[in-house]
């Protein structure tokens, strides 16, 4: 037993709480999932229940409650794509699956595909007067949805206005939702996890599967959980100051309304950026390690320390310099004495070639003058062999 919100161990001890009458604990934690929590009150909607019956036997959901069912109709009746989507989000939130459920971004496609045929065979349902069967008819798109973003017309159902209805109504809903997911993007699950290396994995896999920036608002709040998630409801309710509407600032005017500019100023925690100044306090460069990947490592956490962007080129170049191999740093301060304004990219590159004139003409990356002690200079030791402190807005 499985959902996307909860690991097996909070399912187990929400139902302990429930075995042992701890209502302090349930107040505290309610679950979506539990009929306890949320009982049905009334009879489910027609429209719910050929719902349910579909996502029951498709993808080996449980039971519903009555949190499932609210936000279900909250789908099926609303015509904005955004609040749908967010609707659906909440349904499967607190889904209960048998196994392993699909992938939260594939399942979200499915419901909008199944919502959108259904409403337009719903006087079908209603009457009952049609001769035809309409679940075929669903299991046709949705087959189709999981290959292709376009919809091809079977010849006999071309001569039914209904179900080419259908068909035609489900081209413009996939290509809303009909994009790429070869490369998976990972939950974010809140404060303890790394917020910027989870926004750059995101970024990644966006690219990847080619989304643009209005789809990357559009499905982020599908991979945020727990307090993230609460947070993300909050900011982009239509009553939140500032509200959140768009993925990046184009300009500093939309700074405070961008997801990845809060996201990154809420989740940024202290605890957090503690822990990477000891990091990067901590990184050396190892024996074997060539120079660029230590660099990339650097910037990572001078990235993720230097919140406000504020630092100096000569700080930057502080960190990558003074844990670096000996027999590099050696050489490389003499040369970046030489240069006017030098920045961390200067730096990096000099020891890149450095490393490889190494290379080329010992065959070996051993420290040549790894009995010599090279310190590199302090942030503020540095500034004064330097002719400028400007902030390096390049890195």
């Amino acid at each position: 037993m499985s959902d996307y919100s909860y690991l097996p161990q909070q399912l187990e001890e929400h139902f302990a709480a429930h075995n042992r009458n701890d209502q302090s604990f349930i107040e505290l934690n309610p679950l979506p999932s539990c009929l306890i929590c949320f009982p049905l009150k009334e009879q489910s909607s027609r429209q719910f229940q050929d719902f349910w019956n579909w996502f029951l036997n498709k993808h080996s959901a449980e039971t519903y409650t009555a949190y499932i069912t609210y936000y279900f109709d909250q789908a099926y009746f609303e015509n904005d794509f955004e609040e749908r989507n967010n609707s659906i989000n909440q349904l499967l939130y607190s889904a209960i699956f048998e196994q392993q459920p699909p992938d939260f971004e594939y399942l979200n496609h499915q419901i909008h595909i199944w919502i959108a045929a259904h409403q337009a065979t719903k006087t079908s349902f209603e009457t009952e007067k049609e001769s035809y069967q309409t679940a075929p008819v669903f299991d046709l798109l949705l087959s189709k949805s999981d290959s292709s973003t376009q919809t091809v017309i079977p010849e006999p159902m071309a001569n039914d206005p209904m179900q080419a209805n259908i068909l035609a109504t489900l081209q413009g809903i996939q290509t809303a939702l009909g994009q790429k997911n070869n490369t998976p993007i990972p939950l974010f699950r809140g404060d303890v996890q790394d917020s910027i290396e989870w926004l750059d994995d995101f970024e990644r896999a966006a690219i990847a599967n080619q989304y643009n920036d209005e789809y990357k608002f559009q499905i982020v709040g599908g991979y945020l959980q727990g307090s993230s998630a609460t947070w993300f409801s909050q900011e982009t309710d239509a009553n939140a100051q500032q509200k959140i509407i768009r993925w990046t600032p184009a300009n500093v005017g939309e700074i405070n309304t961008s997801f990845t500019t809060r996201f990154e100023n809420k989740f940024r925690t202290p605890i957090l950026i503690s822990k990477w100044r000891m990091k990067l306090e901590k990184r050396t460069q190892g024996p074997g390690e060539v120079v660029t990947k230590y660099a990339k490592a650097i910037r990572k956490l001078i990235k993720r320390v230097d919140t406000g962007r504020n630092w100096t080129k000569e700080q930057k170049i502080h960190f990558f310099t003074k844990e670096l191999r000996t027999d590099l740093s050696y050489v490389l301060w003499p040369l970046l004495a030489l240069k006017d304004n030098p920045t961390m990219n200067m730096a990096i590159e000099l020891a890149q070639r450095i490393e490889d004139n190494q290379r080329m003409h010992l065959g070996s990356t051993l420290p040549v003058f790894a009995s010599v002690p090279v310190m590199a200079p302090a942030p503020q030791m540095a500034a004064t062999s330097f002719a400028t402190h400007t902030q390096d807005s390049n890195e």
